[in-house]
């Protein structure tokens, strides 16, 4: 399994530099579509990690989709609040760690 990253420049080089080898920059809300319908037909990506803001400006129907998806698990990080995590944990092993 591999982790594979969608976003701008920095946060790009960010992970690349952390070892992510499927980093992908995406300066459109088209190219940001193609590379998350490209990534999530990659039989070998496990983790997909967007940026908070890029989630909150796809189309909700593809944002519904990447909230369900369970392989690969899709990860929003930033500062923007968000209990997503929360509920990913929650939903795969049964518990809630917050309580």
């Amino acid at each position: 399994m591999q982790i594979a990253v969608i976003g701008s420049g920095d946060a790009v080089i960010g992970f690349t530099l952390a070892g992510v080898r499927k980093a992908y920059e995406a300066t459109s809300e088209d190219e940001l579509i193609a590379k998350i319908e490209e990534v999530m037909a990659d039989p070998d990506v496990g983790i997909l990690v967007l940026s908070q803001s890029d989630f909150n400006n796809l189309p909700s129907r593809l944002r519904g989709t990447l909230t369900d998806s369970v392989k690969p698990t899709v990860i929003s990080i930033g500062t923007e609040q968000s209990t997503e995590m929360r509920e990913k944990i929650k939903r795969a092993i049964g518990v809630d760690l917050w309580k």
